[in-house]
């Protein structure tokens, strides 16, 4: 008597319909990445507060913001190995609760610019690993037809975690002071507690270790009409260690669009942590007042939200490829920003904000989507990883060198957008190359891992 036929797990959920249990896991990732935003985000309030009691310099309160990037760099790059090999579920939850109790120090502790660096360092360890880390795990079960809407939309929620920073910022922090935004910032810690029982292992990792009647369960949750009984799946490779997976996102076919997609990230992430810092107090000294100046950070990213979206939504119903998406975003992103810096009326500035924000948030969005569709899915946390972890360089070097050129040019607020326009249009060239280089990978990538051999 023949065995059974082995089942591909990948195409059962590659094919299967939106359910309830996509809508649990979408909205589960997505308030994770709110508070991801939320907390990247709200040192640009506190800047306002402790500037001139803390006595700090331009390139001072740059450091305030690039403190926490400098954590989220080295938990981008390490968390994906991980991830890999210890599972994604234990990852992401440990993040949250790091986030939730480190943020929770940082409204009791943080009294002086050194412990405030301190803690945002620590902090940015555990929140470099949710948007990598929460972006593979939904690209893994978004069926196919609906891929790129599922993944943009689960990303909005760190464009609406920068929304909720502003409207904490501008309403809450000038009655309860600064630290009552790490208050609201320990909130992961209740977020991790209820997702202990909700949240899934990735069925990838549960194939690989052999675990087939995890896999059932799984499956006959997003399937409720399959019997998964007795069921054995393909494998898709053998288990690879750190140092392969590591080579194979930088090896062949993947070495040009791996560089592609890092040059964007580093670019778009100065871009968006450059003006996340900068732009509320750039908007004031062109006369904005405080409430106002906080609002274009917000129009920043609703607008993001949108442009993200707007794309996911063309490339599904076409089946277009992402990268195109990317180009057009960054062009618009180029234009954008260059007429904030020449337009002197309130409205037009805010009209070209929310463009700025369309084009070069929602090409993050864009470009986190891209990167996980791009590698195997065992390989999905490493690469997507390493592209934050260099992308994160870019959001290091973006506060920080816009408030020394501020300080160089002796406050010349123009100095801002020129950079702007030079990291967006560098951004546009590259899109265009990837869009290129993506045609030499495999369309379905996880074919290049799969055997058609059960798992004992």
């Amino acid at each position: 008597m023949s065995a059974p036929v082995p089942v591909d797990a990948i195409e059962q959920l590659r094919t299967a319909r939106f359910g309830r249990f996509h809508l649990m896991l979408v909205v589960g990732v997505m308030l994770s990445m709110v508070f991801d935003g939320y907390d990247t985000l709200n040192p640009s309030y506190v800047i306002h507060y402790t500037a001139k009691p803390w006595q700090l310099s331009h390139s001072a309160t740059g450091l305030m913001v690039a403190s926490g990037l400098i954590g989220f760099l080295v938990g981008a790059l390490a968390h994906g190995p991980v991830a890999d090999r210890i599972g994604r579920r234990p990852v992401l939850l440990g993040a949250l609760f790091g986030t939730g109790l480190l943020s929770l120090l940082t409204a009791v502790a943080a009294n002086g610019f050194g412990s405030f660096i301190l803690l945002r360092l620590l902090t940015g360890l555990f929140l470099g690993v949710i948007m990598p880390l929460g972006t593979a795990f939904v690209n893994e079960f978004a069926p196919a037809r609906s891929a790129n809407r599922v993944v943009a939309v689960t990303i909005a929620g760190y464009c609406l975690g920068g929304v909720l920073a502003s409207l904490v910022g501008i309403y809450i922090t000038p009655h309860l002071g600064w630290h009552s935004l790490y208050w609201i910032g320990a909130a992961p810690l209740v977020l991790g507690l209820l997702l202990l029982p909700l949240l899934p292992e990735s069925v990838q990792f549960q194939v690989l270790r052999g675990r087939h009647e995890d896999v059932a369960k799984t499956l006959a949750k997003i399937r409720p009409g399959q019997d998964y009984g007795g069921v054995r799946f393909l494998q898709p490779r053998e288990r690879a260690s750190a140092r392969e997976m590591i080579g194979t996102v930088v090896g062949r076919p993947f070495r040009r669009t791996s560089i592609a997609l890092w040059v964007c990230a580093f670019m778009i992430l100065f871009c968006i942590y450059g003006l996340s810092g900068w732009l509320p107090s750039v908007m004031e000294s062109r006369g904005n007042d405080f409430a106002a100046s906080f609002f274009f950070l917000a129009i920043l990213q609703l607008a993001g939200i949108v442009g993200g979206i707007t794309v996911a939504i063309v490339c599904d119903r076409r089946r277009g490829g992402l990268a195109v998406g990317l180009v057009v975003l960054m062009v618009v992103a180029a234009v954008a920003v260059l007429l904030v810096g020449v337009s002197t009326g309130s409205a037009a500035q805010l009209v070209f904000t929310g463009f700025a924000g369309f084009g070069i948030i929602g090409g993050q969005s864009v470009l986190d989507t891209l990167s996980a569709q791009t590698y195997p899915a065992h390989l999905r946390s490493t690469g997507t990883g390493m592209m934050f972890g260099v992308g994160r360089v870019g959001g290091i070097l973006g506060p920080y060198l816009i408030g020394w050129l501020l300080d160089w040019t002796g406050g010349a607020t123009g100095v801002v957008f020129v950079v702007m326009v030079v990291a967006t249009s560098v951004a546009a060239v590259t899109g265009g190359a990837l869009v290129v280089f993506r045609r030499g990978i495999p369309s379905t990538v996880d074919s290049l891992s799969a055997t058609r051999v059960p798992v004992s």
